[in-house]
């Protein structure tokens, strides 16, 4: 497998682009944007609240203030996007208006307490049941300055960072383990006075946020699919543009710790994040264990990994990873039975799991459980090894990938959709 390949948008930033461009005073211009079922369940919610949105090669979002968005007449839905859901709850919470906002029946198994206690112990009006979505708000004026995200998520940190940047007075939000930084990379280059420094964020006040004018880097995440074909059985494969945010970077730094052939060139910087070129090419990898504080740089690429911990050789470990059950599957369950499907054999923990390679795995049926990540590493199994390893929903991949099946073909795998 050999090429070049230019990825899809990044997710997380593509998410954050299109609600903070609604929140900007004036119009964002964002080239490469995501455009999956994901970031099109957000896009939509932000028509609903009377924003104007252009699609085209560059879409063009024109924003009207902090305080510009209107009441929805219909329920507000995330679809199957947890970021979408999250990241809305502190953004609701701190308008003028009601509003309800919904999910797919995969989303509303996921938890968003974790958020909304959080917001609620200290003074919004949210009514939750259970956890779970549908979530009622109402307007009201309330307000924190200190804030513990008590969890390591930066969906989370996020969703209390938005509702921060309506106070009047700054406000410390806290993390017990530093997360993903988008939010406040973004935030800051839009003119927001945010300051980070260790494990703490500072928001002052913000009277108001600049246009965006960004062309949103490669998805590391979704690049991670590629990554691991091209150590399995890569000549050369090169990631175009990619996204290189120290905080995303946890899948290549252990891959590369395993013995893995990797290489990042062309670094720069734009728009307040690190982008480069990721190289790969075929390698031998090894056992190794990866510990708690290492799993939030690269809790999405854990399936992916699994897998090939079930092609290295020795004894590959990973404690500290259980925020996997309350992804869009029990990812600990689900790439459990993925690997007993195929013939191969791991010991699955409540945060963690140890596997034994170089496994020979055989032909199977995957149950995706309509897991996005868990479908693109059955067919990345199914490549490497050419073996008959069929995930039972390919639409799924949608949601975060929708370009994965032409990139697979760019870099010389026969596909047959």
């Amino acid at each position: 497998m050999s090429g070049n390949v230019a990825l899809i948008g990044d997710k997380s930033i593509s998410h954050r682009a299109i609600i903070f461009a609604a929140l900007a005073d004036g119009t964002s211009n964002i080239q490469n944007l995501l455009m999956s079922e994901d970031t099109k369940a957000t896009l939509k919610i932000i028509e609903q609240m009377g924003i104007d949105i252009k699609l085209n090669d560059t879409v063009s979002i024109i924003g009207n203030g902090l305080n510009g968005l209107k009441e929805p007449k219909k329920d507000l839905n995330a679809m199957n996007s947890g970021t979408t859901a999250r990241l809305l709850i502190g953004l609701l919470s701190k308008q003028n208006f009601s509003s309800t906002l919904k999910g797919s029946p995969q989303l509303n198994k996921r938890p968003m307490n974790r958020i909304t206690d959080l917001l609620v112990q200290n003074g919004a009006s949210i009514n939750i049941k259970n956890s779970f979505l549908p979530i009622k708000f109402k307007s009201s004026e309330y307000s924190f300055n200190f804030q513990n995200t008590l969890v390591p998520s930066a969906q989370v940190k996020s969703a209390l960072i938005i509702a921060s940047l309506y106070h009047s007075e700054p406000t410390l939000i806290e993390e017990t383990v530093a997360t993903r930084d988008h939010t406040e990379r973004m935030l800051i280059a839009m003119g927001a006075n945010i300051l980070r420094l260790g494990n703490t964020i500072t928001v002052s006040p913000t009277n108001n946020l600049k246009p965006l004018n960004i062309s949103i880097p490669g998805d590391i995440s979704s690049g991670a699919f590629l990554i691991a074909l091209g150590v399995l059985k890569g000549k050369e494969i090169i990631l175009e543009n990619m996204l290189i945010n120290e905080r995303r970077l946890g899948f290549v730094k252990i891959l590369k710790r395993m013995g893995a052939n990797i290489e990042i060139v062309n670094i720069n910087e734009e728009n307040n994040e690190v982008i480069g070129d990721i190289k790969v090419k075929k390698s031998t990898l090894n056992g190794t264990t990866v510990t708690k504080e290492e799993v939030a740089d690269f809790i999405d690429e854990i399936p992916i990994f699994t897998f090939l911990a079930s092609q290295a050789i020795g004894i590959t470990k990973l404690v500290g990873a259980e925020e996997l059950k309350v992804k869009e599957s029990d990812r600990l369950d689900v790439m459990k039975k993925f690997i007993l499907e195929l013939g191969g054999k791991i010991e699955v923990y409540d945060d963690g799991f140890e596997i034994k390679g170089i496994q020979d795995l055989r032909d199977g049926l995957i149950k995706t459980f309509d897991d996005h990540r868990i479908a693109m590493t059955a067919i990345i199994a199914n490549i490497a090894l050419g073996k008959k390893i069929i995930p039972d929903n390919k639409e799924c991949i949608k949601d975060s990938y929708p370009s994965f099946f032409e990139d697979l073909k760019e870099l010389g795998a026969e596909i047959n959709e």
